[in-house]
């Protein structure tokens, strides 16, 4: 088995563009009646077509409700009824046409809308309008237990992939860049910067998890829903299930026999065999949100503890109930634990360095939520700024104190804060708002992206050790996020989404070493090396 360190904690996944044994204390159980997540969980209601609204257009060749789910659900919500970003409902739309397809095309400053203009033709954008001006129709689509079941498929049979890896690449050390419209995965050695190989993936590759007990496996999920299991022996994905319709969050029990995966549509959790992705048991994210109100939730992020520190245990945030459960994974029956009222609209979230606590950004609460994975309870709520957006987040140790940041999509500002008082002790602003922070314990810094800036090109490194000073700006590109450490820290990965290239910083001096070319659309970066530390996505 792969050894697990208390992570490598000075770093700590992609957010969109932009959440039962109920121990809750005062919970009164009677209130949930016959919904608890064991009489929820053996199906997913509904007869599993993915109808959508009775609306015929499409947008970049695709129908354009799925486009909407995939693109705009993230902050408008799967029913349209808005989250982090307003209604988009026909009653709400008092401005005319013209308005919203200067927003589409154009982004809204001050806010987190950015301009879709370069990605979509201007038909495109007249059928969103159109679309956001229809009926919601009956409901989001469902996806059955028997339609993840019918969708398995096995690609390469195991017994054929090779012994050894069939490329030159460090397998402890290799970049896996998403190639968000492209339907790929390049796969870069973090040696030596070369690109290695493309894996074929689903559309928008966005969840990432590593097998922590055998280095080859790795595994990917698309937002459309389809998880696969991939050979980083021979870069190439052995098999697939199709886990729901609209998904993000996917994580890896430590022992290397689970996966968990999370959706947006239909409100679910799956929890499946990691070698051969069969379903095991599926779970209805229907909780009761802070307002006391029995939805259906779209899954945020989900993350795994480590049974040597706290656990073992899957964490699962539920955005718009404001919960987070808590999963079992030793337990046949995975029994789930509850903390309710969290916040709203739960989002992106990390570990503390001995996995006690589960940061968690609220993001209409401009909050991160402080929960005692434990005690099941929220301890402090740290009122960081404008829609806090931590990615993968960020901790750190530095004189003896650790730390914790996060990045914001409203807001260009880096915040921190010490994780023994749950206290702020610096803010860092930015060229503008951001997604993604990342540090490594084999670097003395803390890098973070502006990628909603209204230059979006620019990476801002600053100092783990008050007064949190910045070292220096990064400025190339046209579109760039997601900095990603090489597993010895020595350098950093940098995505330029326009400019269809990763650039590779020295980490210390911040000087530009090499630039990898012909990279579609890039996004997500994740290291191999991930497989050691505690992730989520």
């Amino acid at each position: 088995m792969a050894e697990r360190r208390t992570r490598n904690w000075d770093g700590y996944l992609i957010g969109a563009l932009v959440g039962v044994v109920i121990a809750l204390g005062v919970w009164a159980f009677a209130d949930w009646a016959s919904t608890t997540p064991e009489e929820v969980s053996t199906t997913i209601a509904a007869d599993g077509a993915a109808d959508g609204v009775a609306f015929t257009g499409t947008v970049t060749g695709r129908p354009a409700a799925e486009y909407y789910l995939d693109s705009c659900a993230g902050c408008h919500g799967t029913d349209r009824r808005g989250a982090t970003g307003p209604a988009l409902l026909p009653e709400r739309l008092s401005q005319p046409d013209e308005y919203y397809t200067d927003v589409i095309t154009n982004g809204k400053p001050g806010t987190v809308m950015p301009p879709w203009g370069h990605q979509l033709s201007p038909e495109d954008v007249t059928t969103l309008v159109a679309f956001i001006r229809s009926d919601t129709g009956e409901g989001p689509p469902q996806w059955t237990l028997e339609d993840i079941v019918a969708s398995h498929e096995v690609l390469t049979p195991e017994s054929e992939l090779p012994a050894s890896p069939t490329h030159s690449g460090a397998v402890d050390n290799l970049m896996l860049i998403t190639e968000r419209e492209a339907q790929s995965i390049a796969v870069v050695d973090g040696d030596t910067h070369t690109l290695l190989g493309k894996i074929d993936a689903s559309y928008r590759a966005h969840g990432y998890t590593f097998s922590p007990t055998d280095e080859r496996w790795a595994y990917n999920m698309g937002r459309d829903g389809w998880v696969f299991k991939i050979d980083l022996y021979s870069l190439q994905p052995v098999a697939k299930v199709r886990i729901g319709l609209d998904s993000r969050s996917v994580a890896m029990s430590d022992d290397g026999k689970y996966l968990i995966a999370g959706n947006y549509v239909p409100a679910t959790a799956v929890i499946l065999d990691a070698e051969t992705l069969q379903p095991l048991k599926v779970l209805q994210t229907t909780a009761a949100n802070p307002e006391g109100e029995i939805i259906e939730s779209r899954v945020a992020t989900i993350l795994d503890t480590a049974p040597d520190l706290v656990g073992p245990y899957f964490l699962v945030a539920l955005k718009e109930a404001g919960q987070v459960w808590r999963i079992d994974w030793s337990q046949p029956d995975f029994p789930v634990t509850a903390v309710s009222n969290v916040g709203h609209i739960l989002h992106d979230g990390f570990l503390s360095q001995d996995n006690r606590f589960f940061y968690l950004a609220a993001q209409t609460d401009n909050w991160m939520a402080a929960i005692d994975v434990t005690e099941m309870k929220v301890v402090e709520r740290i009122e960081t700024g404008a829609t806090p957006h931590p990615g993968s987040g960020a901790t750190w140790e530095a004189d003896g104190t650790s730390y914790a940041a996060t990045v914001h999509a409203g807001e260009g500002k880096v915040t921190i804060w010490d994780l023994d008082g749950n206290q702020i002790v610096g803010a860092v602003e930015t060229p503008g708002p951001g997604l993604f922070i990342r540090s490594s314990e084999h670097s003395p810094y803390v890098w973070a992206d502006s990628v909603f800036a209204e230059e979006p090109h620019f990476v801002t490194v600053l100092e783990k050790a008050p007064p949190f000073e910045i070292v220096g700006t990064i400025e190339d590109g046209v579109r760039t996020l997601h900095p990603e450490f090489t597993a010895d820290g020595a350098f950093v990965y940098v995505s330029d989404w326009d400019g269809n290239v990763v650039r590779v910083y020295d980490a210390e001096r911040l000087e530009l070493v090499a630039e990898i070319p012909d990279i579609v659309t890039p996004t997500g970066i994740f290291n191999s090396s991930r497989r050691s530390e505690t992730l989520g996505h």
